[in-house]
C-alpha cells in the first residue's frame, strides 16, 4: 500500500511540475535598437550632372533612392519551463512605420507597411540578438512628398525640411507557441536635401 500510494504522489507531483512549467513557459519580443540609436539622415535626392554637347549645357539629373537601417531584436524565452524539441522562433511578417512631424509646415504623413521574412530565434539567456536591415523611408514616399522641393533644387545646397520622430512595429507569429507577436521602437528621421557630388549618382 505504501508503494503504490508513494508511486502515486510521484506520478502526480511529475504531472502537475510539468504542466506548471508549461503554463509559465513563454518569450518576449522587443526592439533593442533602430540605427544604433542614432538619427538617421535622410537626403531626399541624389543629383548628377552631366554635359549636354548638344545643347552645350550642363544638366542636371536626380533619383530618389530608399534609406535602409540596422534593426536589433532580440526574442527572450522566460519561465522555468522544461526544454521543447522545435524552440520557440518569433517570424515577423510586417513592420508598420508611423512618422510624426515637427513642424507644421511639414506634410502629414501617412504610415507605411514594409513586408518582412524574419526569423527571431528565442535565447533564454537573453543575451543572443538577431540583426537585419529594413527601408525606413521609400523612394516612394520621398516623392509623394518632397518631389516639387528638389526638382529645380541645387545639389551643392543644403537644407532641412523636417525632423521626423518615426515608430516601427514589428508584427508576426509563433507557430509553437500558438501566438501573435508584437514589438516597437522609436527613432528619428532628419529629412532635408543634402550635399551630392554631381559627378556620380548616391555620394
Amino acid at each position: 500500500m505504501r508503494r503504490s500510494l508513494l508511486g502515486l504522489l510521484i506520478v502526480v507531483t511529475a504531472a502537475g511540475v510539468l504542466s506548471m512549467a508549461g503554463c509559465e513557459r513563454s518569450a518576449t519580443l522587443r526592439v533593442v535598437s533602430i540605427n544604433d540609436g542614432m538619427t538617421l539622415r535622410s537626403d531626399i535626392a541624389d543629383f548628377m550632372q552631366y554635359f549636354d554637347k548638344e545643347d552645350s549645357w550642363y544638366v542636371t539629373l536626380y533619383q530618389y533612392m530608399p534609406d535602409s537601417v540596422p534593426v536589433v531584436m532580440q526574442y527572450v524565452e522566460i519561465g522555468a519551463g522544461m526544454p521543447t524539441w522545435t524552440p520557440y522562433t518569433a517570424t515577423l511578417n510586417r513592420a508598420v512605420i508611423s512618422y510624426t512631424k515637427s513642424s507644421e509646415d511639414a506634410p502629414d504623413y501617412a504610415s507605411a507597411t514594409i513586408p518582412l521574412t524574419v526569423a527571431v530565434p528565442a535565447d533564454p539567456t537573453g543575451k543572443k540578438t538577431t540583426i537585419f536591415y529594413i527601408n525606413v523611408v521609400t523612394s516612394t514616399f520621398k516623392q509623394l512628398y518632397w518631389e516639387e522641393d528638389v526638382q529645380d533644387d541645387d545639389p551643392y545646397y543644403t537644407d532641412i525640411f523636417d525632423l521626423i520622430s518615426a515608430t516601427a512595429t514589428f508584427y508576426g507569429y509563433d507557430s509553437v507557441a500558438d501566438r501573435e507577436v508584437k514589438a516597437a521602437g522609436k527613432f528619428q528621421i532628419e529629412v532635408g536635401n543634402f550635399y551630392d557630388d554631381p559627378s556620380r549618382f548616391g555620394k
